[in-house]
């Protein structure tokens, strides 16, 4: 009972072994991201449960930032929402799956719990990937960027939910581009 009030322990079990040994096995929880809980960060789960308050002994830890894990902010206490937990536990295991794509993830928010929204070091393009497809999405998004800077050089946000379309929005305009993707990788541009 004791082990198992602390956040890292998962499940343990206690087995006496006769004449005179105890065998203890503890499964541990392994930090998958940063939940951020107003000005607060604590490592979480993959299940969305907190382990531990972030602070600098947990400085080696490279892991990307989640907002929107709480679903009503006037709740007292720490209440994640199971969805949106569920739905940052997916992106990430999907995305952590390529080697290539997991370490270029700064920021997930999973506010909405049908999309989930991921941020890229060196990259201010908010990118919606929605409820599934995240790697496959995202790698769209990486093979596509330099045809949607050269259209759209300042973008807000890339909106990668709906199939073959990309929607793009310019910063600082309320407007969308519609960015049709053609089987031969072409782009065209509509307004």
């Amino acid at each position: 009972a004791s082990l198992l009030t602390s956040g890292w322990v998962e499940d343990a079990t206690l087995r006496r072994i006769l004449p005179s040994a105890i065998e203890v096995t503890v499964e541990e929880r392994e930090p998958v991201g940063l939940g951020r809980f107003g000005s607060q960060l604590y490592l979480i789960d993959h299940s969305g449960r907190i382990i531990d308050e972030f602070g600098p002994r947990f400085a080696d830890f490279d892991l990307p930032i989640i907002d929107g894990l709480i679903a009503h902010q006037n709740t007292p206490g720490v209440q994640v929402d199971n969805r949106r937990a569920a739905l940052a536990s997916r992106l990430l295991g999907d995305i952590g799956a390529d080697t290539e794509l997991a370490p270029r993830i700064s920021q997930v928010d999973v506010g909405d719990p049908h999309d989930a929204v991921v941020l890229l070091n060196g990259d201010p393009a908010l990118i919606h990937l929605g409820e599934d497809q995240f790697a496959e999405r995202l790698q769209t998004y990486l093979e596509l960027k330099p045809s949607l800077q050269a259209r759209v050089p300042d973008i807000d946000y890339v909106d990668l939910r709906f199939d073959r379309r990309v929607y793009v929005r310019p910063a600082g305009q309320d407007d969308l581009s519609e960015v049709h993707v053609h089987t031969r990788g072409g782009l065209e541009r509509t307004q």
